[in-house]
């Protein structure tokens, strides 16, 4: 990933992703259950911070938003399904992790459902974010 943000273990109980000092927290993978699922935290994580303004530049990532808020909502259906195809790209398919993206996407969607362009917009977010990550060429 070009411009990485740095990556911590600083705090054990959550995982999040902090624009002002663009960093990375991810629990320590002893946390997780299971590598999969500390790797889709991490791939869900990694995609919020390609928002940041000196990679992607997403407003939803760049301007201050509240939890719950639509914006916040939007942006944290672009990082799942950034995580997603990020785990698709890695041959992380495991059932539990599949189901937990498809339970966590459900879940903001439910706070958007007025907006008939929401999937296909966020799925495009998403993908130039895992391209960004994998540093592909045709960005």
């Amino acid at each position: 990933m070009p411009n990485a943000p740095r990556i911590e273990h600083s705090d054990p109980r959550k995982a999040f992703y902090s624009p002002l000092r663009d960093t990375v927290n991810v629990p320590e993978r002893k946390f997780f259950d299971s590598s999969e699922f500390y790797y889709q935290t991490l791939f869900h994580e990694l995609t919020h911070s390609t928002g940041h303004q000196s990679r992607l530049n997403r407003p939803e990532v760049t301007e201050l938003n509240t939890f719950g808020s639509e914006d916040y909502s939007k942006e944290e259906l672009v990082a799942e399904l950034g995580a997603s195809f990020l785990c698709g790209q890695t041959g992380i398919q495991c059932e539990p992790t599949l189901e937990n993206s498809v339970a966590y996407i459900q879940g903001w969607l439910s706070k958007l459902q007025n907006d008939k362009h929401l999937i296909i917009e966020a799925a495009a977010k998403a993908q130039k974010a895992a391209d960004f990550i994998l540093n592909e060429s045709y960005i």
